[in-house]
């Protein structure tokens, strides 16, 4: 298993392995177009975990400027996502620590995600990797 930064080629399977956790109204054309914009931006990092070409997993980590830690950036990370059947092997394992690795080289404070209240077996994961349960999330919808 390899986890590098995610190739153009591979949009279409990132966009089939979403469908496994949530719906969206991107089409092909558009998903590239953004990705093509998050690809000139050295504050993303759009991961792949590939086992022989395929894609198996992913993570997005966005770093962001703050004035509240003496101007050091944080990390938020989104979408991640690792194939059903899959999960329990370690690849998200490998995706975060390529996210941590990414924070420290942009000299992040610390990095936040949020998760679904249902996915409990996501959260144990999570705490597994040192993120604390200290804090709450909110998401707000505009569509």
């Amino acid at each position: 298993m390899i986890i590098e930064k995610l190739k153009v080629e591979d949009i279409q399977s990132l966009l089939d392995l979403y469908k496994e956790l949530v719906t969206f109204k991107n089409s092909l054309e558009e998903s590239v177009e953004i990705y093509k914009e998050m690809l000139n931006n050295d504050k993303y990092i759009l991961l792949a975990a590939k086992n022989e070409n395929e894609l198996i997993g992913s993570a997005l980590g966005i770093c962001c400027k703050s004035l509240a830690t003496s101007g050091k950036p944080f990390l938020v990370i989104e979408d991640v996502i690792v194939k059903g059947g899959l999960r329990g092997m370690g690849i998200g394992k490998k995706l975060f620590e390529a996210l941590d690795e990414f924070a420290k080289e942009n000299n992040c404070a610390y990095s936040i995600l949020v998760s679904s209240d249902f996915r409990k077996e996501a959260h144990a994961f999570y705490e597994n990797l040192g993120f604390v349960d200290g804090v709450k999330g909110f998401r707000k919808m505009y569509e």
